[in-house]
């Protein structure tokens, strides 16, 4: 599928939107891993006047978890609590690489999508539509407000990607169609008490309606999950994805992450964005 883009061609072409000098590797990443990690978090505005902080929107398709391989349109949007030491979309949060988003009404997002479809010729009811960031429950205030109006104009089908850190409001309860709950473990670089919200993971998975993804890249991750999530969430909703957002890293995990899938009675998905395109914007 021909992509066509919201935000204008950056100078890096790695998911970090920077320019080369602040491009990060596998080998850079494990670098930064060996030291103490202390996420550089920019803090988001107190009041957004109803609007909301999108970054990009672009047209794909969805690359992992249950709805892999579904075309989609994904809503970016800025800010993130929790700033994970792997993760590929530092310019939403990251103080020194956060990109100026576009603080944007219901009607302007709304608009914007349906111009994306209709220059790829594209019926709205044959398109997810994905909530994603940075973390997208920061601003679920304001989120039902948009679901609503696009589905009156005939966008059928809602999925949020979130770290279960906030409990959703019974507005967003209603609003999304499928919940891609990504729990953090420790190899984020963060500590587990900072990572884990019982009450939230609860709240979603009584939604009947989530996938719990889990980043993996060895035994001790299982452990983990075992500890601090199976009390709280069904085994059959658990699915394992690679850690590494280059192709190589990628390719490097995925024998051992489904292996560790098959023996635990998980399930598996891998990245087909990150296999396909590596670390490129906006795929």
């Amino acid at each position: 599928m021909r992509q066509l883009y919201f935000a204008p061609e950056r100078l890096c072409r790695s998911r970090f939107a920077r320019p080369d000098s602040l491009c990060l590797d596998d080998d850079r990443m494990n670098k930064i891993s060996a030291v103490k990690y202390e996420p550089k978090i920019k803090s988001w505005p107190k009041e957004f006047a109803d609007k909301l902080p999108l970054n990009e929107a672009f047209l794909s398709f969805q690359g992992e978890g249950r709805y892999i391989g579904q075309p989609a349109l994904f809503l970016r949007f800025n800010y993130c609590n929790l700033g994970c030491s792997w993760c590929d979309t530092r310019f939403t949060w990251d103080s020194d690489l956060i990109e100026e988003d576009q603080l944007l009404s219901v009607n302007e997002i709304t608009e914007l999508s349906t111009k994306l479809l209709k220059s790829h010729h594209l019926e709205p009811a044959n398109v997810h539509v994905v909530l994603t960031g940075g973390e997208p429950m920061l601003h679920q205030g304001r989120l039902p407000a948009l679901i609503i109006q696009m589905r009156e104009l005939g966008f059928n089908f809602f999925e949020i990607e979130t770290n279960g850190m906030y409990k959703p409001s019974l507005a967003m309860i209603d609003s999304i169609d499928w919940w891609n709950c990504s729990p953090k473990l420790s190899n984020n670089g963060l500590a587990q008490s900072v990572n884990v919200v019982p009450d939230a993971i609860s709240s979603i998975y009584a939604t009947g309606k989530a996938d719990f993804k889990f980043v993996v890249d060895s035994a001790d991750d299982i452990a983990e999950i075992k500890e601090y999530y199976l009390p709280l969430i069904a085994a059959e909703s658990i699915i394992l994805m690679p850690e590494g957002f280059t192709r190589k890293k990628q390719i490097s995990n995925m024998a051992t992450v489904n292996q560790l899938a098959l023996q635990n009675g998980y399930r598996f998905s891998p990245r087909l964005q990150i296999l396909i395109w590596g670390n490129e914007r906006k795929k």
